[in-house]
């Protein structure tokens, strides 16, 4: 039986027990019967139907999970992006930021006294002997804590952190006598930026320098408490190769630091 594509004018030859129905021209035009063939009939490469629907169904998955992983990529890359040009809520110059606050649950105790409070690691110990000039400068700090170093106590000390009250009317004059002073003993200023600590005004310094063949790195913020009249600082000490470790330890100190009172 001779069959015509009413698109294309092709004709074929139906085999025996083969529907008309089942089948379309590759043209996708529809087939009729043809009762006189006008040329030699072509061998019968037309579709079924149902293996049309088939390949339409495949392509529409494959688009599908095209579009996803398009869609997968954008959002990888505006997140990328994002982070690039937001990378935290940290800036430098005159902004204002607050480091961050202790992710880790460090055990901790709570000191409570001379007019303020923190927190601070449960197993560091206070150093009884606040006289040491070469460990922290004048004046001498009213407090201090230290990580212990096996069972050698205060002869071997290497990281802690004090703290000192100091008689200034200003952020910019404390930090004033701060950088000389550490420029005078060859001290390294590595970086400075405005922060807050409890909703009061501070300046986050960092320092490095050198005694003997170590490398130490400080922490130390510099707290504005009362306008004019109280300021505070904090100094934070390490070996600079255990800063990155320790330095979660020096945050929480510093963000739990608070006045009990404003007298």
């Amino acid at each position: 039986m001779i069959i015509k594509c009413k698109k294309c004018g092709n004709e074929y030859e139906l085999g025996y027990n083969e529907n008309l129905s089942d089948y379309q021209c590759e043209c996708g035009g529809e087939l009729s019967l043809n009762k006189r063939a006008s040329e030699p009939v072509k061998t019968l490469k037309t579709q079924k139907k149902s293996d049309i629907i088939e390949d339409l169904n495949e392509k529409g998955k494959n688009r599908k999970i095209w579009i996803a992983r398009a869609c997968s990529i954008a959002l990888i890359l505006t997140t990328v992006f994002g982070v690039m040009i937001f990378p935290d809520n940290t800036t430098s110059g005159n902004s204002t930021t607050n480091i961050s606050k202790n992710p880790t649950n460090i055990p901790n105790n709570t000191y409570s006294g001379n007019g303020l409070t923190f927190n601070y690691p449960a197993d560091w110990k206070q150093i009884s002997n606040l006289y040491s000039p070469s460990r922290w400068g004048y004046p001498n700090p009213f407090l201090a804590y230290y990580e212990q170093n096996g069972n050698n106590g205060e002869k071997y000390i290497e990281t802690y952190f004090y703290i000192k009250q100091r008689d200034v009317g200003s952020l910019a004059e404390m930090l004033k006598i701060y950088r000389s002073d550490i420029a005078s003993i060859s001290q390294t200023e590595v970086s400075e930026r405005n922060i807050t600590v409890n909703g009061m005004k501070a300046v986050e310094l960092i320092k490095t320098w050198r005694t003997g063949n170590k490398q130490y790195k400080a922490l130390t913020v510099h707290i504005e408490v009362i306008p004019g009249s109280k300021y505070y600082r904090i100094g934070c000490v390490v070996p600079a190769s255990e800063y990155n470790a320790t330095l979660p330890k020096f945050e929480m100190v510093v963000n739990s630091f608070r006045p009990l009172n404003l007298r």
